[in-house]
């Protein structure tokens, strides 16, 4: 009996749980049909007639088979509303929208980095146009996917129901390799495209987005926030000012200063005067890591330096020189005025 009320007790709370993330997510729709889901990240102060602004985050691909800069969206009490693309990040999957309505509520965001491989998670989406289905799951990995894992739309749902449009065109060619995702063992269906992945307490934790070798990847929420502050331009870029190739790492070296990453960026061209001029890069340095986080390929140093709430920061780079690591301190005032 106890291990029943147990059971009926969490039952209970997924339910109440799944309810609350429900209301902060919409429906994407192009014409008649549901195309994707979204979560309304953020709710501005409403005027006199009681609206606010709200921005809406989706996916890239999601937009894209819309094939259109003003969508409808429905949210969870049903009603209707016109949202606008304001931004797009095609490499992270990411997309903007904006609308304004009353009685929106924003999502509760919570901390993607915060996660730990095997905890509760659940996604909430419109698979097939069911508005509002959840599926639970636990996370199994916090990495960029496998380049040896092909990521593709759900197959058919098992009751053998499908839209009209070829839902692989729908999700797209988006084909991350060294980006962070989310890696959950949850069931994702063409229609969860754009809607949350939560913790169990209810907090977006990331945005999901494909699926492949079984798992359920979404975009972390941390990678959300940024794309918000590039979207709003209010921070300047931290830009070293050089120009780097990826190249592989020799399997003594890796070895030698015990980094796990196969590849890295080498600088090939310093600008005069650049922050990675002043912090004194030299070509042929190869870096290995930025404030302690690898570095395994020139587009990844580009995200590294700008994540949300470090641009105003000192940055610690570790390199390796003629065969010896050393580290480096690149000030971003240097970076701006580049």
């Amino acid at each position: 009996m106890g291990t029943q009320i147990v059971a009926s007790v969490l039952s209970d709370e997924l339910a109440t749980l799944a309810q609350r993330v429900r209301e902060s997510m919409v429906q994407v729709q192009a014409g008649p049909r549901g195309m994707g889901s979204g979560v309304i990240w953020s709710v501005g102060e409403p005027d006199g007639t009681g609206e606010a602004d709200a921005r809406i985050i989706t996916n890239a691909h999601v937009v894209a088979a819309a094939r259109a800069q003003t969508l409808t969206i429905r949210l969870a009490d049903r009603r209707e509303l016109t949202a606008t693309v304001a931004a797009v990040d095609a490499e992270h999957d990411l997309a903007l929208l904006n609308t304004r309505a009353s009685g929106l509520r924003a999502a509760e965001i919570g901390d993607s980095s915060a996660l730990r491989v095997g905890e509760l998670v659940l996604a909430v989406g419109n698979p097939w146009g069911r508005e509002g289905a959840v599926t639970v799951g636990v996370v199994e990995a916090r990495t960029p996917a496998d380049p040896d894992l092909e990521l593709e739309p759900a197959e058919d749902n098992a009751q053998g129901e499908q839209p009209e449009r070829d839902p692989r065109r729908a999700w797209g060619q988006w084909q991350p390799r060294r980006i962070e995702l989310i890696q959950a063992d949850i069931r994702l269906y063409p229609g969860n495209s754009g809607g949350p992945l939560a913790d169990a307490t209810g907090r977006v934790v990331g945005i999901n987005a494909m699926v492949g070798g079984g798992l359920g990847f979404a975009i972390p929420s941390r990678t959300v926030q940024q794309f918000l502050t590039e979207a709003d331009g209010s921070a300047q870029p931290f830009v070293l000012g050089v120009q780097i190739l990826t190249v592989p790492l020799p399997g003594a070296l890796r070895q030698r200063f015990g980094v796990q990453q196969e590849t890295a960026p080498m600088i090939a061209a310093v600008e005069a005067g650049s922050a990675g001029d002043q912090a004194g890069l030299l070509i042929g340095d190869v870096l290995l890591a930025v404030d302690g986080v690898a570095v395994r390929a020139a587009e990844h140093l580009g995200r590294l330096l700008n994540r949300a709430g470090m641009r105003e920061q000192p940055r610690t780079l570790t390199i390796v020189r003629a065969g010896e690591q050393q580290t480096l301190i690149v000030n971003p005032a240097t970076a701006a005025a580049a």
